[in-house]
C-alpha cells in the first residue's frame, strides 16, 4: 500500500511540473556593456534577467525548490570562435511556487581584444525543457591604447562596497544591474556608473570636464533641467557614480549621455545609453507655446485649418510621447494659432537653424511613404513600415520575398548604424497582399517590438494558425527555400 501511494505522489509531482512548465513561457531580458581600465584587457559584460513568475521551479528539497537555466554564450569573429561559456544558473530558492515575484540575474565576465564580434547566447529552462531561440547580436569593444575613453554606461538599481570581489567586481563595488531600461511612474532616480579613461593623455595635470545629460531620441533635444556638469583631475581612470533626480520627466525614450571635454569645452568623447520613461502625471505644458513667436515664419502660409491637422498628424512616428498625447487633442479642436504655434515649435526644436528646411524634408519623406506603402484602410505614414521609415529614415538594406514556399510574404530592413544603435533589424509581414499592409513583427531595435518567434510567423502559413501556439515551440521545420533566418543573421 505504501508503495501505490508513493508512485501515486511522484506521479502527480510530475503532472504538476509539466503543468506548470506548458503554462508557462520563459521571459528574459539582456543587458551587455564594455569596460577597459588601462593595463586590464578590454571586457565585455552580460547580465541577463530572468522573469521568476515565467521561470518553472522544481522541488529539490521538502518545502523547498528552485529554477535552473543554463545559458551558452559564444563570441565570434567569421567562423572563429573566440570565446565560450556554458553554465547552470540556480535561481534563488523558494518555498512558495505560487507567489513568485521579481527576477534572478546572471552576470558574466568574457576578455575579449578590441575588435567586431558576433554574440550568440542560448537560453534554456532546465526544468520545463523549453530552449528560447538564440538571441545573436554584434558587439563592438573599442579602446585604442592611451587614447581617452568612456566605458558603457552601467544603468543600476542598487550598490555597495563588495565584501568578497567577485569576477563582475567594478573598482570595489557590487552592483545590482538595471538590465530592463524601463522607469516606471514609482521610480525616483535614474542610478549610473561609468568609467572614463585616460584623461591623464590630455594634459600632464588639471582637470577636465564630464558632462552628462538626457536628451530625447526622437529629436536628439536636451531636456531642461537635467544637464550637469562635473571636473575631474587628469587620471588614468576616474569613476562617474551618480543618480538623477527623474520625478518631473515625462513619458517618452531617452538617451543618458556622457561626454568628455577639455579645457575649451571641446568634445572629446561620449557615450549614450537608451532608457524609457513611464510618468502619466506629467503633461505638456501650454504655457511653452503661448509665448512661441511665429510672425513671418513658414507656418503663418498654412492656413487651412484641415491642412493643419493633417500636418501635425503625420509627426506622429517622430514626435516625443507627450508631443504625441498633446498633438491628439489639440487637432480636435478649431485652435488655429495654437496649432501653427505647435508645428512651428516642433521644427524649431529639431531644425534650429532652418526650421521650414527640416518642415519640407520630413513632408518629402511622408509623401513618399504614402505612395510606397499606403494600404487599403489608412496612408501609408500610418502604416508599420511608414512608421519606421520616417523615425528611423531609410534603411540601408531591404530584403524581399514576397512568393517564399510556405512563407507569408515578408520584409527584413536591415541598419547599419541608427539611433546609437548598430545593425538592427526590422521584419514586417503581410497575409493579404492585395491590402499592402506588412505588419511589424519583430526588430532587435531597443523600443521596439521584440518576438523571438517571428519565424513561427511567417512559417505559419503552411503549419497552420495553431502551428505557433505551443508554449515550447521556438522553432520551425524549416522547408525547401526555407531562408527568413538566413536573411535575418546575413542581410545581403
Amino acid at each position: 500500500m505504501k508503495r501505490i501511494i508513493a508512485f501515486t505522489l511522484l506521479v502527480l509531482m510530475a503532472v504538476s511540473v509539466n503543468a506548470q512548465a506548458k503554462a508557462k513561457r520563459l521571459k528574459s531580458y539582456l543587458s551587455t556593456t564594455t569596460y577597459c581600465a588601462p593595463g586590464v584587457s578590454p571586457y565585455v559584460e552580460n547580465a541577463i534577467a530572468f522573469d521568476s513568475r515565467t521561470a518553472v521551479y522544481k522541488e529539490f528539497e521538502p518545502g523547498r525548490f528552485k529554477s535552473t537555466i543554463e545559458i551558452q554564450t559564444i563570441f565570434r569573429q567569421g567562423d572563429k570562435i573566440c570565446t565560450y561559456s556554458k553554465i547552470a544558473l540556480d535561481s534563488p530558492v523558494v518555498t512558495d511556487t505560487a507567489n513568485l515575484a521579481g527576477a534572478f540575474i546572471d552576470q558574466q565576465r568574457f576578455t575579449l581584444p578590441n575588435g567586431e564580434y558576433e554574440m550568440e547566447i542560448s537560453v534554456t529552462d532546465m526544468n520545463s525543457g523549453e530552449t528560447l531561440p538564440t538571441v545573436q547580436s554584434t558587439v563592438e569593444v573599442a579602446y585604442p591604447d592611451g587614447t581617452p575613453a568612456i566605458s558603457d554606461i552601467l544603468l543600476f538599481d542598487s550598490y555597495g562596497q563588495a565584501a568578497k570581489p567577485t569576477a563582475c567586481t567594478k573598482s570595489g563595488y557590487d552592483f545590482l544591474p538595471r538590465v530592463y531600461p524601463f522607469y516606471g511612474s514609482n521610480d525616483e532616480k535614474i542610478n549610473f556608473y561609468v568609467e572614463l579613461y585616460n584623461s591623464d593623455k590630455l594634459y600632464d595635470e588639471g582637470k577636465y570636464l564630464v558632462s552628462y545629460y538626457i536628451e530625447t531620441v526622437e529629436s536628439s533635444n536636451r531636456m531642461q533641467n537635467y544637464t550637469y556638469n562635473k571636473r575631474f583631475d587628469v587620471n588614468k581612470v576616474n569613476l562617474l557614480l551618480n543618480s538623477i533626480d527623474i520625478n518631473d520627466l515625462p513619458s517618452g525614450n531617452y538617451y543618458l549621455v556622457i561626454e568628455m571635454r577639455d579645457r575649451s569645452n571641446a568634445l572629446i568623447c561620449s557615450k549614450s545609453w537608451f532608457f524609457q520613461r513611464s510618468n502619466p502625471s506629467v503633461s505638456y505644458d501650454m504655457a511653452d507655446l503661448s509665448g512661441v513667436n511665429i510672425e513671418n515664419t513658414f507656418v503663418t502660409n498654412i492656413t487651412e485649418i484641415d491642412t493643419l491637422r493633417k500636418y501635425i498628424r503625420y509627426l506622429d512616428p517622430v514626435c516625443t510621447e507627450i508631443e504625441r498625447d498633446y498633438s491628439v487633442n489639440l487637432v480636435k479642436t478649431d485652435d488655429m494659432k495654437t496649432m501653427q504655434q505647435f508645428l512651428f515649435n516642433f521644427w524649431s526644436a529639431r531644425s534650429p537653424m532652418n526650421p521650414k528646411r527640416g518642415f519640407d524634408d520630413y513632408l518629402a519623406a511622408v509623401r513618399r511613404v504614402n505612395a510606397s506603402f499606403k494600404t487599403s484602410s489608412f496612408p501609408g505614414y500610418r502604416s508599420d513600415r511608414g512608421y519606421v521609415f520616417l523615425k528611423y529614415g531609410q534603411p540601408d538594406k531591404i530584403m524581399e520575398s514576397p512568393n517564399e514556399p510556405g512563407a507569408y510574404p515578408y520584409e527584413i530592413w536591415h541598419y547599419y548604424e541608427v539611433a546609437g544603435q548598430r545593425n538592427k533589424r526590422f521584419v514586417f509581414m503581410t497575409k493579404d497582399t492585395a491590402s499592402n499592409d506588412y505588419q511589424l513583427i519583430h526588430s532587435d531595435m531597443v523600443g521596439e517590438v521584440n518576438n523571438p518567434r517571428w519565424q513561427l510567423e511567417i512559417y505559419s502559413r503552411i503549419y497552420g494558425q495553431g502551428y505557433d501556439q505551443g508554449v515550447d515551440q521556438t522553432e520551425y521545420e524549416k522547408g525547401w527555400g526555407s531562408h527568413a533566418g538566413e536573411l535575418y543573421n546575413n542581410p545581403r
